[in-house]
């Protein structure tokens, strides 16, 4: 059971962020709308290959599990090398 719960949590969060985050900025909905409406004519059904194509939608996907991390307990983001992003050093760790 708690394994079940698990999961619908996590993707109702998602989707919840998700939701946010289109909400919050509509030039993404825009564009990710323009996406869908140039992959998918309405004689065809939606599959996997047709979402598999949509680059802007994998990104924004991505992008929402990065900033919104639901695993934080299991996974850290932790610096695996120092480097300099934007002028702004990064120690390792």
């Amino acid at each position: 059971m708690l394994f079940l719960n698990a999961g619908f949590e996590t993707t109702s969060l998602n989707l919840g962020y998700s939701t946010y985050q289109l909400a919050k900025y509509p030039y993404i909905q825009k564009k990710l709308q323009e996406e869908i409406d140039q992959h998918w004519q309405e004689e065809k059904e939606i599959d996997y290959d047709i979402i598999n194509d949509m680059e802007y939608l994998d990104i924004f996907i991505r992008e929402v599990l990065r900033m919104h991390i639901n695993t934080h307990r299991v996974f850290n983001q932790e610096c695996s090398q120092s480097t300099i992003i934007c002028g702004h050093h990064i120690e390792k760790g």
